[in-house]
């Protein structure tokens, strides 16, 4: 058995560490396990570009076996795509190394930095390789992009400036974590994806498009994460202004988890149209003056949604608002929302703080909300000219102040099966509206 002092000694020897750098301290593997950018060329003056060289360490990693490829602080232009390939490890010296990214004359957009396997199938391409410790300030690019990747690690990326996303998705399990993305990209800050019409690489001279085979975002986890950067530009906003926006038409299993959210508009935003499931929202504080959750109709129907532990209470109001929402989510089967707190700013009317539209077999739990005016619930049978139903919905253990109305439901289609019971209700002038709404 190793005693206690053998151990310490060991450990300060540097032969326990981190799987992803032991092997760089470890005597005779320095050269086979440890690829330094500016060994092949790359210089960090912010003027020189580098993206050649960052292939070129990446490569001879690759060809032995993986490793670690080590850019030091420095401004480092990337006037390519690198490609990361299977088993390296692309580690930064923290926010003191800066990616910036050029483009051919006026051309905008293309990742930062993606994997190989841009023509691949479904998730062919690289694989078990990961991104941490650096700094994303580059406006002409996008940032990181996944692509047809599986088993991927990204961890303490400092988010200064996109031209689109710092973050792009369309990979199998993902992990995402110690992110501070809080200075400025062009639309949605994080995006999740499936492979439709984006993830394009720059090759010097073009954008390359990859195989766009609709390969879907599956199974990612993002948590211990800050996402506080602007998105749009003043007077003209992108649709996508949201700190987090589900973009891939068919994605499943998301674990998002200890984020703070703002910046942008809305917290997270799915378009309309898309399929998703298997999602989990826990400890989540939103203060986008938008909606902190906002899921837009499909025709195919959302499935087993659980948000808990949600906090909106928007830091300033927008001009561009009608009105206070915090929630609002179309056609979902399987839907939780608990322990949620929500404030509306003062003097600004609610309209409704949880829109509910469509949606079926949903329990809503010490919701604890306050607004002047509006509604506080609000549920729909039909919308638009849908002939669809909101069914078996649960209300209980709730506190709602100051609202006109405390639960209301619009019953087009005879629907029915609404339940409340054991709500507060604080100075609200109508508790609950609705033929249909079972009190018990």
């Amino acid at each position: 058995m190793t005693s206690r002092k053998k151990f310490i000694s060991v450990i300060a020897g540097g032969s326990i560490l981190s799987p992803f750098i032991s092997k760089k301290f470890q005597s005779g593997n320095t050269e086979k396990s440890f690829y330094n950018v500016c060994t092949y060329g790359a210089i960090g003056d912010g003027v020189t570009p580098s993206a050649d060289a960052f292939q070129k360490a990446i490569d001879a990693a690759e060809s032995q076996g993986g490793g670690i490829v080590f850019i030091p602080p420095g401004q480092f232009i990337l006037e390519k795509t690198p490609l990361i390939g299977s088993k390296i490890h692309l580690r930064g010296s923290g926010r003191s190394t800066v990616l910036i990214g050029e483009r051919t004359a006026d051309f905008r957009g293309a990742a930062l930095i993606s994997n190989k396997g841009q023509q691949a199938n479904v998730y062919e391409g690289a694989g078990d390789w990961s991104i941490t410790d650096l700094a994303i300030d580059s406006p002409k690019t996008n940032g990181i992009v996944v692509t047809h990747s599986k088993n991927v690690y990204i961890s303490h990326i400092y988010g200064i400036e996109a031209y689109h996303h710092f973050i792009d998705t369309a990979g199998l399990n993902i992990i995402c974590e110690n992110l501070f993305l809080i200075g400025h990209s062009g639309t949605s800050t994080f995006q999740i994806d499936s492979l439709g019409n984006a993830q394009t690489i720059w090759d010097g001279n073009q954008a390359v498009s990859p195989n766009l085979d609709g390969t879907q975002t599956k199974n990612l986890i993002l948590r211990n994460s800050i996402i506080t950067a602007t998105a749009g530009t003043e007077g003209s906003r992108p649709r996508h202004d949201t700190s987090i926006h589900f973009h891939g038409e068919v994605s499943e299993g998301m674990l998002f988890s200890d984020l703070i959210l703002g910046g942008a508009e809305n917290g997270i935003y799915m378009d309309d149209g898309l399929s998703y499931s298997n999602i989990q929202m826990t400890n989540v504080t939103s203060y986008n003056p938008g909606r902190a959750i906002w899921f837009e109709p499909s025709t195919i129907r959302q499935e087993r949604i659980s948000i808990k532990g949600l906090i909106h209470q928007p830091a300033v109001k927008s001009n561009k608002l009608d009105g206070y929402r915090a929630i609002s989510i179309y056609g979902s089967d399987q839907l939780s929302l608990n322990d949620i707190q929500l404030k509306a700013p003062n003097g600004f009317n609610c309209l409704e703080a949880v829109e509910l539209d469509t949606c079926t077999k949903v329990n809503i739990t010490r919701l604890n909300a306050e607004a002047e005016f509006g509604t506080c619930v609000l549920i729909r049978d039909q919308r638009g000219t849908e002939n669809t139903q909101s069914r078996h919905i649960q209300i209980s253990g709730c506190m709602l102040d100051g609202f006109e109305t405390g639960i209301e439901y619009v019953n087009n289609n005879r629907g029915g099966d609404v339940r409340q019971s054991n709500n507060f209700f604080i100075n609200v002038n109508n508790d609950v509206k609705g033929e249909q709404i079972q009190s018990v």
